[in-house]
């Protein structure tokens, strides 16, 4: 059963000259992060930086990928100021966080991955260019764009993700962290650090963020 999340508080960062820190509205944690895993609730031998950001809403965001690109070419001008009006709305934290060796071996094995798929993948994408594809027939050199797409999605897939080693979040409002079903271990040390304990369960997450790593 997943455990309730927990959200820690967020405030603004003072800083002697913060005309650039208010432009990206960059928030700081107000409370320590706990020194344990949020997967596995061991002691964190090692720590990592993490920059999360809020995702803006949008009615936009509501449409089909495809009415998305042709919303897109057929309105530039709207499209350049919806990115404008995201990026003034987008809260900005730095966050170090700590993790286990389990975590740290995940992340390497995810890496390695994605690095053995990517000279595959640009191997395949510019193989046209080749004076070794010569000998294929003719029109078949521009099919390989294709598997080097897929390989190239794959491999961008193979990144182990923020949110993985996480599991964080933060609404729009930019006034929390929100932590997504953390151990056990993680919560209760949160709690004693100030964090507070949210009352509903976790929310389901999309198909994008499903992969759990161990």
């Amino acid at each position: 059963m997943p455990e309730p999340s927990v959200s820690f508080p967020l405030r603004h960062i003072t800083t002697p000259n913060p005309s650039d820190l208010q432009r990206k509205h960059w928030r700081e944690l107000d409370a320590e992060l706990p020194s344990v895993c949020v997967l596995h609730g061991a002691r964190g031998t090692w720590k990592f930086r993490a920059y999360l950001s809020s995702l803006p809403y949008f009615p936009y965001d509501d449409l089909s990928w495809p009415r998305k690109i042709l919303h897109d070419f057929l309105r530039p001008v709207k499209a350049r100021r919806r990115y404008r009006s995201r990026r003034s709305l987008t809260i900005y934290v730095k966050t170090r966080w700590a993790a286990c060796p389990s975590c740290r071996q995940y992340r390497s094995k995810r890496r390695a991955l994605s690095l053995a798929l990517t000279a595959p993948a640009a191997l395949v994408l510019i193989s046209p260019l080749l004076p070794l594809t010569d000998s294929m027939p003719e029109g078949s050199q521009p099919l390989l764009v294709f598997p080097g797409l897929v390989l190239a999605i794959t491999a961008a897939k193979s990144v182990s993700t923020i949110w993985e080693l996480t599991r964080a979040e933060i609404p729009v409002d930019g006034t929390e962290l929100v932590v997504r079903n953390p151990h056990p271990e993680f919560a209760r040390e949160a709690l004693a650090l100030g964090a507070r304990q949210l009352p509903e369960m976790v929310t389901p997450v999309g198909w994008w963020k499903r992969r759990e790593p161990l």
